[in-house]
This record gives structure tokens, C-alpha cells and sequence, in this order.
């Protein structure tokens, strides 16, 4: 049997700096039925994986100090023992006629894993020296717990063993008088499947979950339009983490080391340079668009660059535009999202392709809700959004491009044709083949915009309009109409 020998990585009577302090207690647990069970890996695995500060190290320390912009460390505590728990496994896992002593519901599951907690917590204690720092904020609260349990997980995050992060809400788990308040569990081997391949244990799990400790929310969705995508460690994590979008870096590291104090508003048509998103400092790296002061949500863009150690497995480099939602928590809903990144066919129903996100050269996407272009930003009811984005180009130093407010690129379009005013026309307009039809009036605000072949145009009140069809293969047709 290969031994777990682990070290222990203490942070004990440091000097203060600037940076904000975080520390993170690792345990190690087996069931019962465990106790001669192999871990997956030996003790240097571990203790890397949370906090070598080498230059090219893919840990935990290393990417919280990335996203930070050196704002916050976030150091870990290895503890040197393993817990064995007193019940096997299947007391962990549902109930069903062949484990019958399985729980029944989700209380009793979260009930009997947190008072393994709290026996887990009494074991290691001893083991810590009572000056380790493990709450450094000084609130009575462990920073954050983490639990490794020996094999793998379930099959799906409808069961209790499954990577999660949860608040300890059963029982007060205590180490030196430091309560357990966040914990996340996570497994030795796999920490979910994708395509029934075990997803071994990886520092893009261990800093996902960590986020939530930070109370950012999961930002994939129950439904099919997959708002984020891989663009954000929060929606899909890597192995090797990608980044965090400037939005979850500013909003959920404010009170962590402030990781971007402030996100310059854009409020002029100009042309602006945008700094890579991993850069060394936070200045420029993102822009904040609010084209409707009347409304909660507004738009974001920033540079990933796929020189970036974590945005390596990145699809495509280049400039993302989103919107957000800052009265919405997460993605979890499936129509309704706190953040949401523009792709090529997306719209309110349809998830379109979300890994050519990125506007640049690498997409061949230079322009993004111009004339002439199928896709434009839109809010979530659907309803376009007054700004376009057009001329994006790579640049020394950055990403350019020219934001076009008010007019949208489409107020002064030219109609290829001319149909007879509305009390002479059917009240439905058609476009055979057709992706999608906006309606467009004078100051060029789309009032009707609907994934179909036909809209109907019976709401508009009277006045002249823009009816513009978009297709498939990227080509659109605009007709002049007078209701």
C-alpha cells in the first residue's frame, strides 16, 4: 500500500503586507471500508497542487495570485493524518433496496456528512499548532476547509458525493476555536465524468470550488444557451484553470484584496485600446458599456489572450463582449442570467457558437452589431441593445477597437426595397428561410426582434419602419415599411 506522508505547510506569525491574506485547511478522509485503500497520489502531489509558487506551477496559490493581480494569497494548510470515518461509504450514498442504510433525503445526507465533519475536526486538531494562521480575517471562521476523500465520486451532482462547496449549517465543527464555515469536499480520483471518463482530481476543480468561498455563483445554466461556456472558470473549468472574466474578479474579489478596483465606463463613440485581461496590473483590461441608463443591466468587454498560462486551452483569442445582470445570482436558470457572453447565433433561444465568442482576427469577426452583421447585443427580453462594435484589431499592447453609440450601425440603413404601407399588406411580414427579423423604427432602437420566418407587426404603432432578415450563411436583406 502506497503511504500518504504529508507535510505540513504552515503560515505562522508572517509579517503583514498589503496583499490580502487567505488561508485554507486540507483534510484527508477514508470511509470505513477504506481503511487499506491507496490514495491516488503521493504526499508531493498534494502540496503542490495547493501551494508551489513556482513560475510555471499550476496550484491553487498561483492562480488566486493571478486573478488577483498579486492582490490576495491564498496559502494552504496540508494536515499530516487521515481521518478514517467510522461508517463505510454506502452510508454516504442514497438510499436504495440494496443499501438500505443510505439516506432518504437531502437534509439527512448534509446532517450525517457534517457530523463526520465535526469528528474529522476533533481528530486533526491536536495535529495543528495553535498559532497556525487559519482564519486570517480574525471573524472566529476557518477561511476555508477543504475536504479530500479517498476514491471517487458519483456519477452526477444529484447525489451527495459530488465535488461541491457547502456552508456547515448541521453541526459547529472547531479547530482552535475557529469554526468551520465554508467546506468543500472533493475526491482523490474522479471529481465527476465527462463522456463517462473519470475527471481526475485537478486545480481547476479546487479553485471553482474555492470561488463559491467567495460567494461567486456557478455561471452554467440548467437550460440549452450555455451563457458563459468555457469563457469563465465558473461556468466550465479546466484542468489547468482558465481565467475569471474581469466582471467576477472585480465584483466577488472586492472585499478580498479588491482585484479590480475600478472598471472604466465608456460613454462616448471612440476608438479605445484594450490591455489583455492577464495582465500585470488591472488598469484598461476591461470597459463597463451602459447604452440605457433606465435599465438594471449593462455590457462588459475585455482581451483574452491565449499567451496567458491559464487561457492557453481557450478556444480563440481575441475581445469578448457580455452583458450582465446584477440582479440575477448565477446562471442557473435557463433563460435568465446574472452574465452572458455574445456569440455567433445566440439569441434568447437559441445557444448558437459559444467557442466563437472572442471578436478578432483569430474568429474573422471584426464587427459585432453593425450593418451587415447577423448577431448584435441584445438585453435578456430580447430587445437590441443601442451600441455596435466595429474595426477590432490585435495591437501592441492590446486589442482596438471603435464603439458606435446610439445608432447601432443600422439607423440610417438604406432598404434594398420599398412595401406598400401597412393597411395595404397582410399584418404578418415574411422571410422565407430567414434566421431571424428585427424591426427597426426611425432612431434605429429594434422595437420587434424574433428567431422566426415571419413576425407579426399588428403591436407597432403607426410610423415608418426597418424590417431587416438575417440567414444562415451570414447575409442579410432589408425592406423600408409605413404602417
Amino acid at each position: 500500500m502506497r503511504q500518504l506522508l504529508l507535510s505540513l505547510s504552515l503560515l505562522v506569525g508572517l509579517p503583514t503586507f498589503a496583499v490580502r491574506k487567505m488561508a485554507n485547511v486540507v483534510c484527508f478522509v477514508k470511509f470505513a471500508d477504506q481503511e487499506d485503500a491507496e490514495w491516488q497520489h503521493p504526499q508531493d502531489y498534494y502540496e503542490a497542487m495547493f501551494n508551489d509558487s513556482g513560475d510555471n506551477a499550476n496550484s491553487v496559490r498561483n492562480y488566486f495570485t493571478d486573478m488577483s493581480y498579486g492582490a490576495m494569497e491564498w496559502n494552504s494548510v496540508l494536515v499530516p493524518l487521515v481521518y478514517v470515518d467510522s461508517h463505510p461509504r454506502s452510508y454516504y450514498c442514497k438510499q436504495t433496496s440494496i443499501n438500505p442504510d443510505g439516506y432518504d433525503n437531502y437534509a439527512v445526507a448534509s446532517l450525517r456528512e457534517q457530523t463526520m465533519l465535526d469528528a474529522l475536526c476533533k481528530y486533526v486538531e491536536s495535529s495543528i499548532p495553535e498559532d497556525a494562521e487559519i482564519d486570517c480575517n480574525g471573524d472566529g471562521k476557518i477561511d476555508n476547509f477543504t475536504v479530500i476523500i479517498n476514491g471517487n465520486s458519483e456519477i452526477s451532482s444529484n447525489y451527495n458525493l459530488w465535488p461541491s462547496n457547502q456552508k456547515c449549517l448541521w453541526t459547529t465543527p472547531v479547530i482552535h476555536g475557529k469554526k468551520v464555515d465554508c467546506y468543500l469536499k472533493v475526491f482523490d480520483k474522479a471529481n465527476g465524468y465527462k463522456a463517462l471518463e473519470p475527471q481526475e482530481l485537478n486545480t481547476g476543480v479546487l479553485c471553482h470550488e474555492m470561488m463559491h468561498t467567495l460567494n461567486a455563483f456557478d455561471l452554467y445554466s440548467n437550460g440549452k444557451l450555455e451563457p458563459v461556456g468555457v469563457w469563465d472558470l465558473m461556468s466550465d473549468n479546466q484542468k489547468v484553470p482558465q481565467g475569471l472574466s474581469a466582471y467576477i474578479r472585480q465584483t466577488y474579489g472586492r472585499f478580498y484584496g479588491n482585484w479590480i478596483p475600478s472598471v472604466r465606463e465608456i460613454s462616448e463613440s471612440g476608438r479605445y485600446l484594450l490591455r489583455p485581461l492577464d495582465s500585470d496590473s488591472p488598469e484598461d483590461v476591461a470597459f463597463k458599456i451602459v447604452p440605457d441608463l433606465s435599465k438594471d443591466e449593462y455590457f462588459m468587454v475585455e482581451y483574452r489572450d491565449k499567451s496567458s498560462r491559464w487561457d492557453k486551452s481557450l478556444p480563440y483569442a481575441g475581445m469578448l463582449v457580455y452583458r450582465i445582470d446584477p440582479t440575477r445570482e448565477g446562471n442557473l436558470n435557463a433563460s435568465k442570467f446574472e452574465m452572458y457572453v455574445f456569440r455567433p447565433g445566440g439569441s434568447v433561444d437559441q445557444a448558437g457558437v459559444i467557442a466563437k465568442a472572442p471578436l478578432g482576427e483569430a474568429t474573422k469577426r471584426t464587427s459585432f452589431g453593425a450593418e451587415g452583421d447577423a448577431d448584435y447585443p441584445f438585453y435578456t427580453d430580447g430587445t437590441r441593445a443601442p451600441f455596435s462594435i466595429t474595426d477590432v484589431v490585435t495591437v501592441d499592447g492590446g486589442i482596438e477597437f471603435t464603439l458606435n453609440l446610439d445608432r447601432s450601425g443600422i439607423s440610417d440603413i438604406a432598404a434594398d426595397r420599398i412595401l406598400p404601407a401597412y393597411d395595404r399588406m397582410s399584418s404578418v411580414l415574411s422571410a422565407p428561410d430567414a434566421r431571424r427579423i428585427d424591426v427597426f423604427n426611425t432612431a434605429g432602437i429594434c422595437v420587434v426582434s424574433v428567431s422566426e420566418m415571419s413576425v407579426s407587426l399588428e403591436s407597432l404603432p403607426t410610423g415608418l419602419y426597418f424590417a431587416r432578415a438575417a440567414y444562415s450563411e451570414g447575409r442579410t436583406a432589408t425592406i423600408k415599411l409605413l404602417k
